[in-house]
């Protein structure tokens, strides 16, 4: 049997919410607020936000989750129009660091605070960014045919892809400088290291 009518209304509450608590995060950031004027600033009480999300810590996950399947919708979008998974992979890139550019303030405390932020996230049981794994996978098993990959495991691949943009972002969040100009540069320093 499908979902009852009263998860759905719950799923659309909580899509509405994180709407609001992204632009609100995206302003603000995430360490400061509480959840009593996260509450008011996204116009629910409190005892509602409580009701959807039992924990800040909680709400926080939420709002990656929402974030991240944005992403990917996006992602899967933009890429539609695009013919090469090279240039796929690039528009992957220039996403993720524009994504990162435009939530800078909503990202730095918690990433900043604990280095291990994202593969917690990644090793969660539910996670939001399989999809977008599994599509970097067949965009480097699509590369591979026409140019030689060191690593036949797409999927790692992909992962590693991952961790060494992930790995690019964090040091513009703990040193600054350019970003979202260095996409280019990032895909070719990491395609010499896994090209055969």
């Amino acid at each position: 049997m499908g979902k009852s009518i009263r998860q759905k209304l719950k799923e659309t509450k909580s899509e509405l919410v994180l709407n609001a608590v992204s632009d609100y995060f995206d302003r603000v950031g995430f360490d400061r607020p509480t959840m009593q004027e996260i509450a008011k600033a996204v116009g629910i009480s409190v005892g509602a936000l409580y009701k959807l999300f039992p924990s800040k810590e909680a709400l926080y996950f939420a709002y990656i989750d929402h974030q991240i399947r944005h992403f990917h919708q996006e992602l899967l979008q933009k890429s539609a129009a695009v013919e090469s998974p090279r240039e796929r992979l690039l528009l992957y890139i220039r996403l993720k660091f524009a994504a990162f550019a435009s939530k800078r303030k909503a990202l730095e405390d918690p990433v900043l605070g604990d280095p291990l932020f994202f593969v917690k996230m990644n090793t969660r049981k539910e996670n939001p960014a399989q999809p977008i794994f599994h599509f970097l996978a067949e965009q480097f098993s699509l590369l591979h045919q026409s140019l030689p990959l060191r690593c036949k495991d797409h999927l790692q691949t992909a992962y590693l892809f991952n961790g060494y943009t992930m790995g690019q972002i964090e040091y513009w969040l703990n040193v600054g400088g350019e970003l979202e100009s260095k996409a280019e540069e990032v895909f070719e320093s990491f395609l010499q290291g896994i090209v055969r």
